[in-house]
Parts: C-alpha cells; structure tokens; sequence
C-alpha cells in the first residue's frame, strides 16, 4: 500500500471533498435527468395530449389514394404528414410535426375523424431537451471531458482517504443545497 505523509494525505483528502462538493450537484442532476430520458417513454415522452372527436363524411376506402387525398383536404392541409398510418381497424393516422406533434385519426367507416394536438410537459420536456441539445455541440464534449477526468480524480483520491470527518457531513449538506438551487435554477 502506498504511503502519504500526513501533508500530502490532507491536501487529498481536502481534494476530494472539495472537488466531491463540487460535482455533487452536477452530477446528481445529470444522473436524474438522465434516469428521466432513459424512461421517457415510461412518461408519455413528457407530452400532454388532447384529444377531439370531429365529424366527417364517411368514405369509400377502396382507391387508397383518392382517400388519402380526400381526408388532405379534410383536414385542410395540403402538405404530406410525416407518417401515414393505416391500422388493423381500418382508421387512417396523418401525423405532422416531430414525432407526430399533431394527429389525425380519421374513421372512414364510422365518419368521425380525431385530433390530437401534444403539448410539452415541463419542466420535463426542458430538461429532455437539454439532454438532446447538447449531446453533439464542442462545448459538450470538452465539459463531459473535463467532469470525466475529475470525477476520476475525485474517486482515486476517495480510495486513498479513508478517514472521515464531521467536515464530510457539512460538505454533504452543502452539496445538497448546491443540488436544490440547482434545481430551482433549472
């Protein structure tokens, strides 16, 4: 095992509880956020959706083009949806936007016709976004760098200090605050 004179175990263990005070914030709310993006789905993707039941003429659903057009105009968009979906059941799904921000599902045999429009949820939707935002930017990848490099620091020193202090329960409850205003700063 290696040996510190009492000097150099101190400057480590005042190291680690700093630099760990530090990064308790950032990394407890990277690790949150992260749980949350890992799991949207589980969340609705952080949308609320609102549903509406619209009347429409009920329609021959032979010729798929001329239906597909039929209820274009019917919705009164002339552009092409993202994803065109026909179910089991025969309704036909228009959905425009990203990840289809609004859809149609139009029942042709029953002559209604359903929008529903997705608004975000947030803060959740901010904080899934964040996550997207920054993943692919420089600045990311030198701030992900540098967080790796001293949380690494921050765990070698942690192995070599195995003393503890009154002082760790305070830097503890710092890092705690330092979390809170973080989140209420979100």
């Amino acid at each position: 095992m290696l040996q510190f004179t009492p000097t150099t175990k101190r400057l480590l263990a005042d190291l680690h509880r700093w630099c760990g005070l530090a990064l308790a914030a950032l990394v407890i709310f990277y690790c949150l956020t992260g749980i949350l993006l890992n799991h949207r789905a589980g969340f609705d993707y952080f949308t609320d959706k609102e549903r509406q039941e619209v009347r429409v003429p009920v329609t021959d659903t032979a010729p798929l083009d001329q239906v597909l057009e039929a209820y274009k105009k019917q919705i009164n968009r002339a552009d092409d949806p993202k994803v065109i979906r026909i179910s089991e059941d025969r309704s036909i799904e228009f959905l425009y936007g990203s990840h289809g921000k609004t859809t149609y599902v139009i029942h042709p045999a029953e002559g209604r016709m359903e929008i529903i429009d997705k608004r975000p949820q947030q803060p959740l939707t901010f904080l899934n976004d964040l996550h997207k935002a920054v993943k692919t930017s420089a600045f990311w990848v030198v701030l992900a760098d540098l967080v790796a490099v001293v949380v690494i620091g921050v765990t070698v020193t942690g192995l070599l200090v195995v003393r503890y202090h009154r002082l760790d329960l305070v830097l503890f409850a710092g890092g705690v605050v330092l979390l809170v205003v973080g989140a209420w700063l979100a």
